[in-house]
């Protein structure tokens, strides 16, 4: 008979109350197949490469070496972890050392008489010094809900911090792109502000030969100041392209924008990238799985306020010595100690309790919410970022075949104006046109360049 309390107290500790997680499927289809015709095959983990600039790679190891946002998302890891490590300490027993030396006086009008007790001094010392420990045992799964809660909460921060690298990298590349593409921009806006100067001069020329009249003159000097005029905007983009890359990097705008702000070609972006397999983007996505460990977390938050509705117990001990002087305290007579169980159940809370249980559930659900649109979001944004890069790859052909055909005619024109059978401002019109196709095609380049970065990161590359 005396082992049935026993028993039945064992039964309970093995007692979880709260829902026991399970990943959710989401209503989402995760076929194996993309709606967009991609190229299968494993995503470039180190995609950055691909574009085979070494200036690009640099920086983006340089970012993911100091780039604040990283360094942030890295702290919010290591705090998550460190509150993980102190709930997972809550379940051992608590040990605490104590010591005190205390004067002491008595009221000789307080509850015990002291001045008719003979022999009692109501002034005294009281040195006290010993241990007290505490266990609360875990019948109810309070703390073992607290601690999956405590891991969960640390896994989305890995994720979190995961997801900021990617983030980053796409940034850098992204700004990278920017960077080049209005450089490219800027030669080209002034190469075109010559040639129309040019032609602004050879009109004013053919006007006072009386070749031209005043309006051609007009147009061909507005031509010439519209040309000039984007120049500044040009120089400025490209500017601010270096000075948002140092930014990233958490570099000081003077360490590298200088050498960024030399001309450099826009890298090649690949014809080619590998979209993997479409279900497993939820594995590959860190937005997806932070969002699936919060709600792993706000699932074990119900079991942590469910078990406030029942008793809490615990074996508390103290152990130590106590007397009136020092001397005294290493005295066998001075040793106290106290050892027991303890409890204590929340009977009536006026309905706190149950509140605080259906406002676990109600986060939890939205946890849930949260995470079926990430999902979805993330299958929307991969699609449409397939179809994004072969819509520009396909506008990068079409802009490199039309400079091919200007540059061919432009080679005719300038023949033509050899042997006397064009004009000069024949020929000037005809590097008009090569300039203008030559930025269509610069920026068809870097088009492709951005859908490229944003397939990228839409497949979740980059952050392993």
């Amino acid at each position: 008979m005396p082992r049935l309390p026993f028993l039945a107290l064992l039964a309970l500790a093995g007692c979880t109350v709260g829902p026991d997680y399970q990943r959710p499927a989401p209503t989402a289809s995760t076929q194996a197949s993309w709606l967009e015709p991609g190229a299968p095959g494993a995503i470039d983990l180190a995609w950055w490469d691909s574009f085979g600039d070494p200036q690009l790679s640099a920086l983006v190891t340089r970012a993911l070496a100091s780039a604040p946002d990283l360094k942030e998302a890295e702290a919010r890891l290591a705090e998550a972890r460190a509150n993980r490590d102190a709930v997972a300490g809550g379940r051992l027993p608590n040990v605490e050392a104590r010591g005190s030396a205390t004067e002491n006086r008595l009221s000789e009008n307080g509850q015990l008489p002291i001045g008719n007790i003979p022999g009692f001094d109501r002034e005294f010392r009281l040195f006290d010094l010993g241990f007290d420990a505490s266990w609360e045992l875990d019948f109810w799964g309070r703390r073992t809900r607290q601690t999956e809660a405590a891991n969960a909460r640390a896994e989305a921060a890995l994720f979190g911090q995961r997801d900021v690298m990617l983030t980053l990298i796409a940034e850098v590349a992204r700004s990278y792109f920017d960077l080049r593409a209005a450089q490219a921009d800027a030669a080209n806006a002034r190469a075109l502000a010559g040639s129309d100067a040019e032609l602004a001069r050879l009109t004013q020329l053919r006007f006072t030969a009386g070749e031209a009249s005043r309006l051609e003159v007009e147009r061909a000097e507005g031509a010439a100041r519209t040309s000039a005029a984007a120049i500044p905007d040009t120089q400025a983009r490209a500017a601010a392209g270096a000075y948002r890359i140092a930014a990233l990097a958490g570099a000081a705008p003077e360490e590298i924008a200088p050498e960024l702000r030399k001309p450099a070609p826009l890298p090649v972006s690949p014809d080619r990238i590998l979209v993997g397999v479409r279900s497993e983007l939820l594995e590959r996505r860190p937005d997806i799985r932070r969002a699936e460990r919060e709600l792993a977390a706000a699932t074990a938050d119900i079991g942590v306020a469910t078990a406030d509705l029942f008793p809490r117990f615990s074996l508390i001990g103290s152990l130590g010595q106590q007397a009136r002087t020092p001397g005294g305290l290493f005295s066998g007579e001075s040793t106290r100690l106290q050892i027991g169980p303890s409890f204590s159940w929340p009977v009536f809370s006026g309905g706190t309790i149950r509140a605080q249980i259906r406002a676990a559930d109600a986060r939890a659900q939205g946890a849930a919410a949260r995470y079926e649109k990430a999902v979805l979001g993330a299958l929307s944004d991969s699609e449409a970022a397939i179809n994004r890069f072969l819509n520009a790859r396909v506008g990068e052909v079409e802009a490199g075949a039309a400079l091919e055909r200007e540059r061919s005619a432009y080679g005719l024109a300038e023949r033509r104006a050899t042997s006397g059978e064009d004009d000069r401002l024949t020929l000037l019109r005809a590097r008009q046109l090569l300039l203008s196709t030559e930025r269509r095609a610069d920026q068809a380049r870097a088009a492709k360049g951005q859908a490229a970065v944003a397939l990228y990161k839409a497949l979740g590359g980059g952050w392993r």
